[in-house]
């Protein structure tokens, strides 16, 4: 298997990383980033892209056997690695292997997906996965012959088990990234190119916290996202979709009052009687869904062209000093590494463009 050898070793960040609890939990009362409806805030490891001031261990989830295989638990069970996979296929865990550029067969594609120009550069085939029933096909799987498959723990365990059955199979939390990340390094025996990448991750974040500091200093930012039936507020830390904006060791945004008060909200939803009582001065706004459903990505667009012209949302004051910012749904509600890497480029280029 080929492995990028040319990750640069960088200055570890003095932050505490937290401890790794399972590779593949995911929590019950997670929220489905791209069901529409009223529904709970996603509890999640909020792990803050935190690295240790030594040296970033090795998860907890990932031990060797006396053969020398690498053995995983995660939310499906214990799974006893290949040594040396050579076929290798992702389901949903394309943005970490690609970011310790590591090779696979094929793995979730679509237009517009923000992977796809780099998956088809290096000759990546697309696999088939249905959003809606959140399952894949197992004959087009089963065709690429696998020796090993990588997939996000957010399948059924009845998916999970049909992939097995086919090849070892290894489950990681994708919200969970740095973690993440590190596990996979030690699965495929790049355990120290794994560390140097989060340690470019998070200089990465260190850098553009300083140039949105000197772009917006204190000025307060919120997250919104419009579905077609309803506007979420996205809360200050109890989210992962939105806490890398405000943690220190994130981008050290200043939140909405009402975004720290959502961190123990039920739901995400907030009313068009209550958008004016946003303090933000800098709104980043989703409209979409995030997928390959382009029909439900266009009735999100069509709700918010609806919400621009309602007299209530021309009351928000960020409205009204040109301060929404719409970014693209398609990265926005995504996770990883380059993805959020992706998020953060587009913020500093909207925020800093504006001044």
């Amino acid at each position: 298997m080929k492995l990028k050898k040319g990750f640069m070793l960088m200055t570890l960040l003095g932050a505490a990383m937290m401890a790794f609890a399972g590779c593949g939990s995911t929590s019950s009362s997670t929220m489905n980033q791209t069901t529409e409806g009223t529904i709970s805030a996603e509890s999640t490891t909020n792990e803050k892209d935190a690295v240790a001031s030594a040296s970033l261990s090795l998860p907890a989830s990932v031990t060797f056997n006396e053969e020398g295989n690498a053995v995983v638990e995660h939310k499906y069970g214990t799974t006893v690695v290949p040594k040396d996979p050579q076929r290798v296929i992702s389901i949903k865990m394309e943005d970490l292997l690609l970011a310790l550029d590591i090779d696979f067969l094929a793995g979730r594609n679509f237009e517009g997906f923000y992977l796809e120009d780099e998956m088809n550069e290096k000759g990546i085939a697309s696999l088939s996965v249905d959003e809606e029933a959140n399952t894949v096909n197992y004959e087009e799987i089963l065709s690429y012959q696998p020796d090993l498959i990588v997939i996000r723990d957010s399948f059924d365990q009845t998916v999970y088990d049909e992939l097995n059955k086919i090849a070892p199979t290894i489950a990681f939390n994708l919200q969970d990234k740095v973690n993440s990340t590190l596990a996979i390094g030690a699965v495929f025996g790049i355990e120290d190119e794994a560390k140097a990448r989060i340690e470019q991750y998070n200089e990465f974040l260190a850098d553009a916290n300083k140039k949105l500091q000197e772009a917006i200093g204190d000025e307060t930012v919120a997250m919104l996202r419009i579905l077609k039936n309803e506007i979420r507020l996205y809360p200050y830390s109890a989210n992962e979709m939105s806490d890398f904006l405000y943690a220190e060791e994130g981008l050290g945004l200043q939140p909405d009052p009402i975004a720290v008060e959502y961190d123990t909200a039920e739901n995400l939803a907030i009313s068009m009687e209550t958008l004016p009582d946003l303090k933000a001065e800098n709104i980043i706004l989703i409209a979409g869904y995030g997928s390959a459903d382009q029909e439900s990505v266009e009735a999100a667009k069509v709700r918010y062209d609806e919400i621009k012209a309602d007299p209530l949302w021309k009351k928000v004051p960020a409205v009204q000093s040109g301060k929404v910012y719409e970014v693209d749904s398609r990265i926005w509600l995504n996770h990883g590494i380059i993805c959020t890497e992706k998020k953060v480029q587009e913020l500093v280029d909207l925020l800093t463009t504006n001044k």
